[in-house]
């Protein structure tokens, strides 16, 4: 009794035959089984996936099996431990009555006859055996030892119904009929340019596999109702817009009041109307300021992060030229009066020794976060005023800038190069007494030297250069009797074959350091673009001269007068080493570029580590397989060597 117990309990047992099954998942829906063969390239196909030459072997999958150009789609083959069962049912006959009821069944469709030889959906199968329970039957066929999956993405298709070329291939060549073949031929003729037979590649793409993009909504991105009540989405960590107005050095007529798009003042935010106020009050010692000196004579860290928003309601940024990135006041035009030259910009390329100060040191970012310069200032006690934007040549340099303001500028040797005796200003001040004759151009040179001669700006931005690779390299001042040569060089250098003569030096008597020097002074006069601009149009010595020079008198009133034409120049390697960088002014697009600048040197610098780790490794296995070869004996090398060769 307990046995006949024991044996109910146990789940029967069913036979499996011995047929060797493959599952393929076509990923089409199959309504035509013959059709969905010759997808599978027929019975060619079908025995490869039966009988594949390797376990992994892909089937190949043609969408589109008329045509023999067509690309196929590959499987992925993978090991399976399946059964598949056969579900045998009744017979659906068509007829339907009330559930439930004895009524007889009635209102037999016509598409009842024919309902057998079409194949039935997955949802009447279903509900074939929940109404037939305990009336179906279920055999085990075989075992699905491997199934065939196409998850990968088929290959751009590319008509070629209207290529004669195709056709003619498609015609001649696929049928791989030997007479057909002989008739094939191509047209050689030359100078076709309009309908041009293209052939499109064998695949268009070299991948199936899709790229996870992993898209979603941005977090800061949240949905609003604005004002007429329509459902819209804001960014909410969005920066405020900057309304400065930046303008090229050409520009015809300044700037004299605030962008029309500007917020009235009475509506911003308290603080950023104390910086205002701020920023109009050093406006009226001076016209023209760095952004440095602006935010070292501001008392507060939030004064100087507003900032930034609060230049474009006092004033302007050229964009280039003599004074590029001095924020200058509305109304004032530096290029009417010799008296502006005193707010001409030198900026220099400062390459920082510690990465925590690459980005504002070496690069001139403006962030929220104190500069190394701002976080010594004491904001507590009152008049507390920073000095970074003034260059003395005296260590520590500061790193928060790289560009210096002309009246902000007191190194002595350099004022006497810009301020010549009896010209030197107070500092951050314009001059009160006349440059010496001969000193400053008759008009303004808007493209780089502005009012100065092209000599005494390539004196001053070579002696400055120096000065300020001595700091950073070697936290000291330079030595001003390396100098002494080239404040001999003449303030202006004409265009003509014997220009460079006297800014030469004679190799007998100067030192290594004079002579660089020298050179640097050459290259940085040649490779301004007025310079180039000059030399490309042919001016001669005279006409340079009488454009250059001038004799002291009152200041000349209106704009610079311009023919309407750019000077446009091609870069030069020589000089481009000492040239200035681009502007301060466009901080986001350069934030941009130097960051994708960083990582494709750091994915370089990876690069070249990897390749030197290999020939390293590759470097020691040769020398060891040398050692051991030396070791064997004459007969044994000589195989290897032939080995070695083959």
């Amino acid at each position: 009794m307990a046995e006949r117990r024991g044996r109910e309990r146990t789940a029967p047992f069913y036979p499996i035959p011995p047929r060797e099954i493959v599952s393929v998942e076509h990923p089409a829906v199959i309504k035509n089984v013959d059709k969905a063969i010759d997808t599978l390239q027929g019975n060619f196909g079908i025995s490869r996936i039966l009988n594949p030459p390797r376990a992994d072997t892909p089937a190949s999958l043609v969408l589109r099996p008329e045509d023999a150009m067509s690309r196929p789609l590959q499987s992925t083959s993978s090991p399976s431990n399946n059964i598949l069962l056969k579900v045998t049912v009744p017979k659906w006959t068509g007829r339907k009555r009330k559930r439930g009821s004895d009524e007889p069944f009635t209102a037999a469709y016509p598409a009842a006859e024919t309902a057998g030889a079409q194949r039935r959906s997955a949802k009447d199968l279903l509900r074939s055996l929940r109404d037939n329970v305990g009336k179906y039957q279920v055999e085990a066929v075989g075992r699905v030892d491997r199934t065939h999956v196409f998850r990968g993405m088929p290959d751009f298709v590319f008509s070629t119904t209207a290529s004669p070329f195709t056709n003619k291939f498609r015609e001649h060549i696929l049928p791989f009929d030997y007479e057909k073949m002989k008739t094939f031929d191509l047209d050689l003729s030359k100078g076709a340019v309009s309908n041009v037979d293209i052939v499109p590649p064998p695949s268009f793409s070299h991948g199936d596999v899709p790229f996870h993009y992993i898209y979603r909504q941005n977090p800061t991105v949240k949905q609003s109702v604005d004002t007429s009540g329509k459902v819209t989405t804001i960014n909410t960590q969005q920066a405020a817009k900057v309304f400065t107005h930046l303008v090229p050095y050409d520009i015809p007529v300044v700037p004299s009041k605030p962008r029309d798009n500007c917020p009235p003042i009475e509506t911003l935010e308290r603080t950023l109307q104390e910086t205002i106020a701020a920023v109009e009050a050093l406006f009226a010692q001076r016209p023209a300021w760095t952004r440095r000196g602006l935010r070292n004579n501001l008392k507060t860290v939030d004064q100087r992060y507003c900032l930034r928003h609060a230049v474009a309601y006092v004033g302007y940024i050229f964009r280039s030229g003599p004074w590029r990135d001095a924020i200058i006041k509305f109304g004032h035009d530096p290029r009417t009066s010799p008296d502006y030259r005193v707010y001409q910009t030198f900026m220099f390329r400062i390459l920082p020794r510690e990465p925590e100060v690459a980005r504002d040191g070496g690069g001139g970012r403006r962030h929220t976060l104190p500069r190394p310069a701002e976080a010594s200032i004491d904001t507590s006690v009152p008049g507390e005023v920073g000095t970074s934007h003034v260059f003395t040549g005296q260590p520590p340099l500061p790193r928060d800038g790289r560009m210096w303001m002309v009246c902000d500028i007191t190194d002595p040797i350099l004022r006497r190069i810009l301020f010549p005796e009896g010209g030197q200003p107070e500092l951050g001040h314009t001059h009160t007494n006349p440059p010496p004759p001969n000193f400053l151009r008759s008009t303004c040179d808007i493209i780089c030297d502005g009012w100065y001669g092209n000599g005494t700006l390539a004196k001053a931005k070579t002696i400055m250069r120096a000065k300020i690779q001595t700091l950073l390299q070697e936290d000291r001042p330079a030595d001003d009797a390396e100098f002494v040569r080239i404040l001999a060089f003449p303030d202006h250098a004409a265009v003509d074959d014997n220009s460079m003569q006297d800014f030469t030096l004679d190799p007998e008597t100067a030192t290594s350091r004079e002579m660089q020097l020298a050179t640097e002074v050459r290259a940085t006069i040649k490779g301004a673009p007025s310079w180039r601009g000059m030399v490309s149009a042919g001016m001669d010595r005279e006409h340079v001269r009488a454009l250059e020079t001038v004799e002291s008198g009152p200041p000349i009133e209106g704009p610079p007068v311009s023919d309407g034409k750019r000077v446009k120049w091609e870069e030069d390697p020589a000089a481009e080493k000492y040239a200035e960088i681009v502007s301060e002014g466009e901080e986001e697009a350069r934030e941009r570029e130097e960051m994708m600048e960083e990582a494709a040197a750091a994915a370089a610098e990876a690069v070249e580590a990897r390749v030197r780790e290999r020939e390293e490794a590759a470097n020691e296995e040769e020398e060891a397989e040398d050692v051991e070869r030396s070791e064997e004996d004459e007969d044994e090398d000589e195989d290897e060597d032939a080995d070695d060769e083959y």
